[in-house]
């Protein structure tokens, strides 16, 4: 960690008032007969950030950029809708809320201080700013007071979708002409995404900015440690009010975008898989060509007639860290068959992993895809995935989340692939 990330912590630490003064002042506004309680961050300027956090709340690092937006003269609400709500922690909820009551709330925020409001939010609190953005047009069309959104790797999924598939936001994504600024981290799961969610995003005409924050997972994320996220951490009130100036040149949308006539729809429900599910993608498995921890090369090929497993993970992922012991089981209990298991390390590098190592058994080869390239290119959403491809090279079966991988089921799914193969393979010599 570099000295002046170090003295910047210190700073926070020592600051009167800052992340070891408590919680913030907490107050109430009554929105549609509802009193909704939020944490207050006063200024003396002329702009109110409203901040809406992701499914799991917020946290230290939102209080943090907070006070310090209040050094730039920018008043913060921040208002968790799912606490107030009392709806359960995830994204799914998040879908779950009224956009009427995001408008609602943007008025009354608009009222009570007479500041024009900026949306400020990551991951997927994007839902609850697209959507309250656009409830917020239809009822005061041409407004001024409502400025645009400021986004830290925003995700807009519907939900997510079978590995390998394209995933599909939510309909407000397509309808969104308000101006908008996307602080994207390099190394976050999503990045693989952006252009898609860019294309989306231009779809209704919203002009988007985008900034690039090389190094970083997860800016709010504590386990993010890494000195570059730190810096950008530092960096983000700064960036945040430039961003607020940007965007408040820029004309207003005297309409609402209309919302895309038909929205693709799944034909399996989506979200995180509990087992093995069919592949359904319509592509053959790039090829796989990396060193592993060790600095060893492995390729795709070095596997040719085996059924292979490739685990696509990263050490900051709680679940991919709960399936490791499975997988090692697995790969015992598939010793004697033709069959391998291969791990690819999301966007860390190899210093990291091998610390990891040391602490955790990894009984399998633990490729390092460096700037997460391999990833993207496998189609990779969430973390823990995996891809089950037999002897032949197809893709067979695909997981987007993680599971428990020693099962009866798995192991008899795998050994069926093997047995087909030999089978075919058995077929082919009688010809």
């Amino acid at each position: 960690m570099s000295l002046r990330v170090k003295l910047f912590v210190l700073l926070l630490l020592l600051t009167p008032g800052y992340a070891l003064a408590g919680e913030p002042p907490r107050m109430t506004v009554d929105v549609e007969n509802q009193e909704l309680e939020l944490r207050h961050y006063p200024a003396e300027g002329d702009t109110l950030a409203l901040w809406f956090p992701p499914g799991y709340g917020f946290v230290e690092r939102h209080d943090q950029v907070a006070r310090a937006l209040q050094k730039h003269g920018i008043e913060s609400w921040q208002v968790d809708l799912l606490e107030n709500l009392f709806l359960p922690r995830g994204s799914a909820s998040i879908r779950q809320i009224d956009p009427v009551l995001i408008a609602r709330l943007i008025e009354q925020a608009q009222q009570q201080t007479g500041k024009p409001v900026v949306l400020i939010t990551n991951s997927y609190g994007a839902i609850i700013a697209l959507r309250g953005m656009r409830a917020w047009q239809q009822q005061h069309p041409g407004d001024n007071r409502l400025i645009g959104a400021v986004m830290f790797s925003p995700n807009a999924y519907q939900g997510i979708p079978s590995l390998g598939l394209p995933p599909q936001y939510v309909p407000e994504t397509y309808a969104s002409n308000m101006p908008l600024m996307i602080l994207q981290s390099a190394r976050n799961g999503n990045r693989s995404q952006l252009k898609d969610l860019l294309g989306a995003l231009r779809t209704g005409g919203s002009p988007v900015f985008v900034q690039l924050m090389p190094g970083a997972t997860s800016l709010f994320y504590k386990e993010d440690q890494a000195e570059a996220t730190l810096e950008h951490l530092q960096q983000a009130p700064q960036r945040i009010a430039q961003a607020i100036a940007l965007l408040n040149k820029l004309p207003t949308p005297r309409k609402v975008a209309p919302l895309p006539d038909e929205t693709p729809v799944e034909e399996t429900p989506l979200g995180l898989d509990i087992g093995l599910k069919p592949f359904r993608g319509a592509w053959s498995p790039p090829v796989l060509d990396l060193k592993d921890a060790n600095g060893q090369q492995h390729t795709l090929r070095d596997y040719t007639g085996k059924v292979r497993v490739i685990n696509f993970w990263a050490t900051w992922c709680p679940p991919c860290v709960e399936e490791i012991p499975s997988l090692n089981r697995l790969r015992e209990k598939m010793a004697d068959e033709p069959f391998e298991l291969i791990s690819v390390n999301y966007a860390q590098q190899a210093d990291e992993v091998k610390d990891f190592l040391q602490e955790v058994e990894v009984n399998f080869p633990v490729l390092i895809d460096h700037d997460g390239t391999e990833a993207a290119r496998w189609r990779v959403i969430a973390f823990p995935s995996t891809y089950i491809i037999d002897a032949n090279g197809r893709i067979r079966y695909g997981v987007n989340a993680a599971i428990e991988w020693d099962t009866p089921q798995v192991i008899e799914t795998l050994k069926q692939l093997i047995r087909n193969t030999t089978a075919s393979s058995a077929g082919k010599k009688r010809e």
